[in-house]
């Protein structure tokens, strides 16, 4: 024992959105004795690039009971820290101007419909009344997903660890954990550059570096570090208050205000990927930006959507954000412990949704550790059902890029119901 500079029953890798859910969810179950352990700031990686989207409109129902959870623990997080948390829950108009993609929205309807959600259709005057600058005439179904919202993801983070404290949850920033400590298979503890610290269970939450740290037992954690961005415009009353999101599937973008402009999602056709093992140790520090590519990508797909937003030619852009989302290459999220080991649960493979569904991981963390009947069925999560993977190959990463790329399905070929409105 005298070898460990400290010890915990519970050891949380990453002070980020996910990691942080699950010291709450930890003590909220009567694990006090957890111990989160962040290498820079709390919050500071994706969590603070997050766009803060919560989308409701997914293809399976576990899914959406992960971002429900969370919605669920913000109001817990009010009445225990005693103030207002800001989530802002508007809704979404989603629109749809394809055969396939109507198909697609259907089948997410009923999913929704089975999850308890108050999905519905409306029409375009009511989109209209609801979004001005949308032009929907020429849409084959527009739907509104009253639960839909955003929240800042730096703040929810915080207010998770925040509310852990309370508990006896202890967080250490500026520790780099840089591998695991296994006995037989049993994960017992940590490595860091300070020294090793002892655990029953190793929660490993740390976003895009889960996969250098699953890598220290051999484990291949099934993601690609691939980049997410999205661009602001400048303040113009578009985004008014009260405002639901928008999704548009068809031309890979999605809307929310955000201090009086808006916060403008516009996914690339083919997603950026980069090598796990040659991540620097801050994204803060990481240049994820190619600015001729982007402006360019900016042009290209603003002329896209201008039979459905005439007024996105008068937009004024005034920041453009990136960040890295860990995606698998099927697009769900992994959580679970690595086939060959205990004491160990792996969370991440976020796909772009770890605020949305933050509070879901750490409940079905807390589940396992706590050894009760899990409150999610996880079996879509399973970190073991690719098989053995190699994270950090080409072939690798090129699929979870199209994991990416086609979160969506779609391109710049428009509908020719929207060719036709040009």
């Amino acid at each position: 024992m005298s070898q460990y500079i400290d010890q915990a029953d519970v050891i949380v890798i990453g002070g980020g959105v996910i990691g942080a859910s699950v010291a709450y969810h930890l003590t909220k179950s009567g694990i006090s004795d957890v111990l989160v352990l962040e290498r820079n700031e709390l919050a500071s990686g994706a969590s603070a690039r997050s766009a803060g989207c919560f989308t409701h409109s997914r293809s399976d129902v576990s899914t959406i009971r992960m971002i429900n959870r969370t919605r669920e623990a913000i109001a817990e997080l009010e009445e225990i820290l005693g103030e207002p948390f800001g989530f802002r829950q508007h809704g979404s108009v989603r629109a749809v101007f394809s055969e396939p993609r109507l198909q697609e929205m259907v089948a997410m309807e009923a999913v929704m419909q089975r999850a308890g959600l108050g999905v519905r259709e409306i029409d375009i005057h009511e989109a209209s009344e609801l979004v001005p600058w949308l032009k929907l005439d020429n849409a084959v179904r527009t739907i509104f997903v009253p639960e839909d919202g955003y929240a800042d993801g730096a703040l929810l983070a915080t207010s998770y660890l925040r509310a852990a404290r309370l508990s006896g949850a202890r967080v250490r920033r500026g520790v780099n954990v840089t591998g695991l400590i296994a006995e037989d298979g049993q994960i017992v503890g940590v490595e860091t550059e300070e020294g090793p610290i002892q655990s029953r269970w190793v929660v490993s939450a740390p976003g895009v570096w889960g996969i250098s740290v699953a890598g220290s037992i051999n484990f291949g954690f099934p993601g690609a570090p691939t980049r997410s961005h999205y661009w602001i415009t400048k303040p113009d009353g578009t985004g008014r208050p009260g405002q639901p999101n928008v999704q548009l599937p068809d031309v890979r973008a999605y809307f929310r205000s955000e201090v009086g402009g808006l916060l403008v999602g516009l996914q690339e056709p083919q997603s950026r990927t980069y090598d796990p093992l040659q991540l620097e140790e801050d994204m803060g520090h990481m240049n994820l930006f190619d600015d001729a590519y982007d402006l360019d990508l900016l042009v290209e797909q603003a002329s896209a959507l201008e039979p459905i937003i005439p007024d996105v030619v008068k937009w004024g852009f005034a920041h453009h954000i990136a960040g890295l989302s860990m995606y698998t290459p099927d697009g769900k999220f992994v959580v679970g412990r690595p086939d060959g080991t205990s004491g160990l649960i792996v969370a991440g493979g976020c796909c772009g949704s770890g605020l949305a569904a933050s509070g879901g991981f750490g409940q079905v963390v807390a589940d396992m550790i706590s050894g009760r009947s899990p409150s999610i069925d996880t079996s879509l999560y399973d970190p073991n059902r690719f098989g053995k993977v190699e994270p950090a190959s080409q072939e690798f990463r090129d699929r979870c890029a199209a994991a990416r790329s086609s979160k969506s399905r779609g391109n710049l070929n428009l509908p020719s119901s929207l060719v036709a409105a040009q």
